[in-house]
């Protein structure tokens, strides 16, 4: 009996142990049934944006790099490649909208560059024009190599689709071989520093086949973009570094500028004309510099003249009175004028010309970019374009370039 009941007591043990195994084995079972439910719903689903035809993902890309003619990074969160990332679908649509792949740069201020580097730069020129198809181009040079001949060459054959150029070259022989026609070349920023000086320099017109070019910045200028240019068809032209009397020189050139921004240098202040310089269309100027300016600028003829901006060093040794007697020399009368860096109060200018609206700037002028013309509040300002230090690795096919992005830090960045 004894024996009985203390089998009957283990056997209740076992039960009480065993219905709870029981039940969770089934609320397992439960479980991954509704897991199993629940996954092949999750399989059938789609995501809305997947089900947009491509052509309006095609316009969600192009909104999300920045607006053209500004460069997309190479890589990293605004680049192209970016987008081909995220799954197949979206990379087969990014490579077939050419106006992703318009925009392109070459850097080459850093020393030291590997084999890899190189390679990289040559995939990245030849892929640029494939990509983009027949669109116009948005391209920036900044100081190729004399010794990277195949990258220059194959950018060179492209220069037919050239729109907006940032064209900074390394050599001499660079600047004569870049030589047009540009049919479609509508803005220029360019720069001669590495070509040190004048001398010798080979007198080029390589922009003269350039019927749409209206807009052009120069960080400095030098006597070689005096054949170079077209002055005589230009509307807008910035300039950060001048001499007085070249200025002079180029303004006789450019009849037709509306915007005019120039920083000038100390140089002769004389003035050697006794003709007036006659800018009929001229509505914005900017002078900047610490030079005076009362006479050589008195000869011109600015009579549409809106809006002007000029450093107060420009007026010595009276300001108020130099500025009063340069507007009756041109002709003009703009209702607004800005005062740049001025040591004296502001209601001085406003006392000697009440029906003008002056404002001061303490600023200092912005860098160099391509021409991003926009409006503000005295008219039109030019801005610059980010320059991006990111590469993509080189890769042998396109599949490579989207998933391996090389992690170079050697560029140099703004």
């Amino acid at each position: 009996m004894a024996a009985d009941r203390e089998r009957l007591a283990g056997r209740i043990i076992d039960l009480d142990c065993s219905i709870p195994s029981r039940a969770l084995r089934a609320e397992k079972k439960l479980l991954e049934a509704e897991q199993g439910t629940l996954q092949d719903r999750l399989d059938a689903y789609t995501y809305p944006v997947l089900t947009l035809p491509p052509e309006i993902v095609s316009e969600i890309f192009l909104h999300f790099l920045p607006v053209y003619p500004k460069r997309a990074p190479h890589t990293g969160l605004l680049s192209p490649i970016t987008l081909g990332q995220i799954c197949r679908l979206w990379r087969e649509i990014a490579l077939s909208t050419p106006r992703l792949w318009r925009t392109f740069g070459i850097f080459e201020r850093q020393t030291g560059r590997s084999v890899l580097r190189d390679r990289a730069d040559q995939v990245r020129v030849e892929a640029a024009p494939r990509r983009s198809g027949f669109c116009p181009l948005s391209v920036e040079l900044d100081y190729v190599r004399a010794n990277a001949p195949q990258v220059f060459e194959t950018l060179i054959a492209h220069r037919a689709r050239w729109q907006h150029l940032k064209l900074f070259p390394h050599t001499r022989d660079h600047l004569v071989a870049i030589g047009g026609p540009f049919p479609l070349l509508r803005t220029l920023t360019t720069s001669a520093l590495m070509l040190c000086d004048d001398a010798g320099i080979h007198r080029s017109t390589a922009f003269h086949g350039s019927p749409l070019l209206h807009r052009v910045a120069i960080e400095r200028y030098y006597e070689i973009f005096h054949d170079m240019l077209p002055w005589s068809q230009l509307t807008v032209l910035v300039i950060q570094g001048i001499g007085t009397d070249q200025c002079i020189k180029i303004l006789i050139l450019a009849p037709l500028l509306v915007y005019c921004d120039l920083y000038l240098d100390a140089g002769n202040t004389e003035d050697k004309t006794s003709r007036h310089i006659g800018l009929a269309h001229m509505k914005h100027f900017k002078l900047r510099g610490q030079t005076p300016l009362l006479n050589p600028l008195s000869i011109l003829w600015l009579p549409a003249l809106q809006r002007l901006q000029i450093d107060e060093a420009c007026l010595r040794p009276n300001p108020v009175t130099a500025l009063r007697s340069l507007l009756s020399h041109w002709g003009s009368g703009p209702h607004e004028i800005r005062i740049g860096f001025p040591s004296r109060p502001i209601g001085r200018y406003t006392a000697a010309l009440p029906s003008v609206v002056f404002t001061s700037t303490s600023q200092p002028a912005v860098g160099l970019g391509f021409l991003d013309l926009r409006s503000t509040n005295l008219g039109i300002e030019a801005a610059s374009i980010d320059e991006e230090g990111d590469w993509e690795e080189a890769s042998s096919s396109e599949d490579e370039e989207f998933d391996a992005q090389a992690d170079d830090t050697g560029d140099g960045s703004e």
